[in-house]
């Protein structure tokens, strides 16, 4: 289990040194997607959208306002710093696709790609020992008693989560440098 949240915190991280380099290098906003801001204030608009009562919709849209408006303008650059565990909201779950559709909130939609090129005959080994420890993780979490993983069996998936986690990092730095700034 530890295995898995240590993957996950990695991913999470590695978003929030991008978001805070996009800060603190001054990157134009007009070069991130619309759904980047959407990850920004996912709480609030959720909440807004799952509302229906008027009054509690535009208070809801005032603390939109007055919370978040100094992230909302798709040009210049970002005056205050992203929030990242806002912006982290939703992602737990360190599967593969799910870290896929994690790097797509930046807009970086070749990852798969990238990490194939990278990993090259390697790529389903190491994606489906990733699928395989949030698996494995979910059903320790769930209480079943047949999960149990020996000594070295351990030591070969905590091998192969390194191998995922250093092409990872490698591919989505390269894409963050080219693309909009460099996190390095």
């Amino acid at each position: 289990m530890l295995l898995c949240g240590h993957l996950e915190a990695f991913i999470k991280d590695l978003g929030e040194v991008a978001l805070d380099s996009l800060h603190r290098k001054t990157v134009s906003r007009e070069k991130l997607p619309v759904r980047f801001y959407y990850h920004i204030s996912k709480g609030i608009v959720d909440e807004i959208r799952d509302t229906n009562d008027p009054d509690k919709v535009a208070k809801k849209v005032f603390a939109l306002l007055e919370d978040d408006l100094c992230f909302w303008a798709q040009s210049g650059p970002f005056p205050c710093p992203i929030p990242a565990d806002r912006f982290n909201r939703g992602f737990g779950n360190p599967a593969h696709d799910a870290i896929k559709t994690y790097f797509a909130r930046f807009g970086y939609s070749e990852y798969q790609r990238d990490l194939d090129r990278q990993l090259k005959s390697r790529l389903p080994v190491v994606t489906n020992a990733v699928d395989h420890l949030v698996d494995v993780r979910n059903k320790i979490a769930h209480g079943d008693p047949n999960e149990t993983k020996t000594p070295g069996e351990v030591g070969e998936l905590t091998c192969l989560i390194r191998q995922y986690c250093i092409a990872a990092d490698g591919v989505f730095a390269s894409w963050f440098g080219r693309t909009l700034c460099s996190i390095r």
